[in-house]
């Protein structure tokens, strides 16, 4: 059975730093389960760069490849594998990663998935239910140059079974002939999921602290030039309403740019805006966590936490590959 390693968690809890020491500890490769790292330019707001000073013995040489960074020799995937100006979704995820993590099990590696989008995490490793799978925008723009015949036969094609199951009132209708093609799609992608042994490390620690964690961080990135680095993208034709739309800094940002956001400190100004609304990115992801099951969670402000993950995750890979052999 093959084996995947999902390091989940809040925003500010220093999951790709983990990873990072955890890939070369069981031999592995990061595969990015983020939002929006998966898109190109987007890398100082979205955190790419690890925080080198709480990694410890990597020089951090950076290599861009195609659809992934290598960090000192690790590569991380999923990064940069979309237009920002395009709306990405988890189903188009789901099938670059099923991709991605097939070619690493292949060249004799550990899957690391990891990352804070709790949907994307599910998707991959458990599927979605028809009722959760949000709505494929480039899918649907294509969908509606048809016409009702040709969605009915692309519908038998892809999905005679879905076809069967349609009443003649659902057949004659367009939107429900699109919203059938687009589950269909999907349901196909989920097929291919092979069954992997998952352990799941979860990293959190009190609001409180997280909050501290994420106020330091967006002092940091402004520093780092985040805000230039949103002036390029607008530069480049990243539109201030699109840069809205990728939410959070970026959305914090766009205002900013517009001249919403008048001041970079000061309570009304840019920075004070964006924590908040990080702080309440922080809530919802909580509330999403607590929902999932069998996950390990480790409290980062423990001074042995990451020990203690070590300790774990070593003779959870190990054993496998004894048993194995």
């Amino acid at each position: 059975m093959k084996k995947i390693l999902v390091i989940l968690g809040p925003t500010g809890t220093g999951k790709t730093d983990l990873a990072l020491r955890l890939a070369l500890l069981a031999q592995g490769e990061l595969v990015s389960a983020d939002s929006r790292q998966v898109y190109k330019g987007l890398d100082i707001g979205t955190g790419k760069m690890p925080n080198k000073l709480k990694i410890e013995n990597l020089k951090l040489k950076i290599k861009r490849g195609n659809g992934y960074w290598e960090i000192d020799g690790i590569n991380i995937w999923m990064y940069d594998v979309a237009d920002p100006k395009d709306q990405y979704n988890v189903a188009r995820f789901v099938s670059q990663a099923n991709k991605v993590i097939k070619n690493i099990n292949i060249r004799g590696k550990l899957p690391i998935l990891v990352g804070g989008t709790g949907l994307y995490i599910k998707a991959l490793t458990e599927g979605l239910s028809n009722l959760s799978l949000p709505v494929n925008l480039s899918l649907r723009k294509k969908l509606n140059e048809f016409s009702k015949e040709d969605m009915q036969i692309s519908l038998k094609k892809i999905s005679p079974e879905r076809w069967k199951k349609m009443n003649y009132s659902d057949r004659q209708n367009p939107r429900r002939l699109i919203r059938a093609i687009e589950l269909s799609s999907v349901q196909k992608i989920k097929l291919t999921w092979p069954n992997y042994e998952t352990l799941k490390i979860g990293l959190t620690a009190p609001r409180e602290v997280l909050y501290k964690r994420v106020d330091e961080r967006v002092v940091e990135r402004i520093n780092q030039g985040m805000i230039e680095e949103a002036k390029r993208l607008h530069k480049k034709g990243l539109s201030l309403k699109r840069m809205k739309q990728l939410g959070l800094e970026y959305g914090v940002l766009a205002k900013f740019l517009s001249g919403e956001i008048r001041e970079i400190k000061g309570d009304k100004g840019l920075i004070k805006i964006m924590q908040g609304e990080i702080h309440g990115f922080v809530r919802r992801q909580l509330t999403w966590f607590k929902r999932e099951k069998d996950i390990n969670w480790f409290d980062i402000t423990q001074g042995n936490f990451a020990t203690k993950v070590e300790k774990l995750v070593n003779g959870w890979y190990h054993q496998a590959h004894a048993t194995e052999n």
